[in-house]
């Protein structure tokens, strides 16, 4: 049944120019966007290095799942939504056009999950690519289609609840009564496979016998190391921590049974939902996927990843390997590739194929790139390299001053404490304290090599570490000779002690100040682009893609929506991008 139009539907203004914004709105409320380099965040650090070892084992939980077939998907969606046709599609079963919304990384900053909440949950009226200079009514999705990285730092039950589950079930309480039903589907992404998939599979695996429980509006409340000691207590018991049986969305049905999936949704149209857990694809799903598609080779594919195969203009290694395990050849027929991971936006053509990434979902933005070179360039990118060249700037001083959480200072403390240690023992002889530079430049420049990739980037990564690392042992000497100088020309004493309290908080703060403008740095020049915006972990751009698939599979209309600054005063909606896929169209 199509929904009806209504008058509460708004108009987003079209993106015509990018304006430079610097200032922005950030959440105040619990729980706020995580702390990458603080003590919440350091968890999730050693969650991922823990699965990433299960990973490297052969531990792959998808070697027990068995996948649906897509018929059987396909029955259960069309029942969900109350549809009584017949066909082989879901376009075919509804008997006209299919909305849907996608959404990915979401579940980071509370309050920006709930004004993405409040973006996607409404009707609009959109440009109508039919009828040039009209708009027509765009319902919200009767499928809400996640791209992975469902909450941060680890997609736990208890994260997903309060970062994704209570915001957005508390915008859907608050709209105007509307009990049409609407379907559930997702893939997980790295975050989520850090937690085993438990989280995921909760809010995305269909229940059976009961139903499941009405979507929660209260968040659950447990400070984190009562959560960790209640874990490590019931791990020396063997037993375990209660949980909730499902995360529902209200109104939304969960319907997979498995991490992947396969649906056709119109005539000549599949999508082909993908895990590649934290390395690959497993053997079975790729079988899965390949003996359908070698079964319907007149299928346009319609390829949903948990990362994108070109990220920030060039070739991503596990895009590149997912492809590559399907079979997929775009050269030779169309494909509509769609993938969060990137938390931007971002649409490019290659070979026949359109590239749309969109990982605005809510977490923390990521930048377009800024460095020149035989990059792809995107045709459209939200935000623009300006923008984001605007906001790197900022990098190096919230990392000094604790913004990003103190890991770094900690870090730095611990190196430099016993090489103060040393320099406060011929302080009296030098008059400075000469805290083991050769020590700390060696020490410095190999973490600052790896962090920016020397084996990938080699020489000139491994030359600004060295600066950086310079820079970093230069300045405990730089500042307690500078400090001694000024208490002698005010004719005072210098005491050891002094200058070495000095030297050694001069040291830690000025030294996380190196290491945000090595971060920033690196992504300036493109040797890495994720590290220095994850410390920004900044609340802008936030967006979500609203799609119509025509009833015939003719063609595949998306238009992307977002929130240039989702916490402002009056924040509204404006149009980022549209671009129809036509899956029938021949390649040249």
């Amino acid at each position: 049944m199509a929904e009806p139009r209504s008058d509460l539907a708004s108009r987003p203004t079209a993106v015509a120019r990018q304006p430079v914004q610097r200032a922005f709105q950030r959440g105040r409320e619990k729980p706020r966007g995580v702390v990458w380099f603080g003590v919440t965040s350091f968890w999730g650090h050693l969650r991922h290095f823990l699965a990433a070892a299960i990973a490297t084992e052969d531990v792959d939980s998808r070697d027990w799942m068995t996948a649906d077939e897509p018929a059987e998907l396909l029955t259960r969606v069309a029942t969900a939504l109350e549809a009584d046709g017949t066909g082989t599609t879901l376009s075919e079963i509804l008997e006209r056009d299919l909305w849907l919304d996608f959404i990915a990384d979401t579940g980071d900053d509370v309050a920006v999950s709930r004004a993405v909440a409040r973006l996607m949950f409404c009707a609009y009226e959109l440009p109508d690519p039919d009828v040039p200079g009209s708009h027509l009514y765009a319902p919200r999705g009767e499928l809400l289609l996640f791209g992975g990285d469902t909450a941060y730092p680890v997609a736990t039950a208890q994260e997903i609840t309060n970062r994704v589950i209570v915001p957005f079930n508390q915008v859907l309480e608050s709209l105007p009564a509307d009990e049409r039903p609407r379907v559930l589907l997702g893939i997980p992404g790295n975050h989520d496979w850090y937690d085993g998939l438990d989280g995921f599979a909760r809010m995305f695996r269909r229940n059976v016998g009961d139903e499941a429980p009405r979507g929660s509006v209260i968040g659950v409340s447990q400070r984190m190391l009562e959560r960790y000691a209640e874990w490590a207590r019931e791990f020396v018991r063997g037993g375990r921590i209660e949980k909730p049986a499902a995360l529902t969305l209200r109104n939304y049905r969960a319907v997979q049974g498995a991490s992947y999936f396969v649906l056709p949704i119109a005539p000549g149209l599949h999508v082909l939902a993908v895990d590649r857990q934290l390395r690959n694809l497993d053997t079975r799903q790729t079988h899965f996927m390949r003996e359908w598609l070698l079964a319907h080779p007149d299928v346009c594919p319609w390829v949903m990843l948990p990362d994108p195969v070109f990220a920030f203009g060039e070739p991503s290694e596990t895009g590149t390997a997912m492809i590559e395990q399907l079979g997929l050849d775009w050269e030779t027929r169309p494909h509509l590739v769609l993938s969060g991971d990137v938390h931007h936006y971002e649409r490019l053509r290659h070979g026949a194929a359109l590239h749309v990434t969109a990982g605005g979902g809510g977490a923390f933005l990521h930048p377009a790139t800024m460095a020149g070179g035989d990059r792809l360039v995107p045709e459209v990118e939200w935000p623009n390299a300006e923008q984001s060249r605007a906001l790197l700037g900022d990098v190096p001083w919230k990392i000094m001053r604790g913004g990003s959480g103190f890991l770094p200072h900690l870090i730095l403390a611990v190196l430099f404490m016993p090489a103060m240690s040393m320099g406060m023992r011929t302080f009296a002889r030098l008059g400075v304290i000469l805290s083991a530079p050769i020590a700390i430049t060696l020490i410095t420049t190999l973490i600052y090599a790896l962090i920016g990739g020397m084996r990938r980037r080699g020489r000139a990564v491994l030359g600004l570490a060295f600066c950086a690392g310079i820079l970093t042992a230069l300045i405990p000497v730089l500042s307690s000779f500078a400090l001694t100088r000024i208490m002698w020309r005010a004719h005072l004493t210098p005491s050891v002690w002094l200058v070495a309290a000095f030297t050694f908080v001069v040291a830690v703060f000025a030294g996380a100040f190196v290491f945000g403008a090595y971060l920033a740095l690196l992504t300036r020049l493109g040797f890495e682009h994720t590290q220095a915006f994850t410390a920004l972990d900044h609340p802008g751009f936030k967006h979500f893609l609203r799609i119509r698939v025509r009833a015939d599979g003719g063609a595949v209309d998306i238009w992307c929506l977002g929130l240039r600054d989702p916490l402002a005063p009056g924040a509204e909606p404006e149009l980022v991008d549209f671009v129809r896929f036509s899956p029938r169209a021949q390649t040249r």
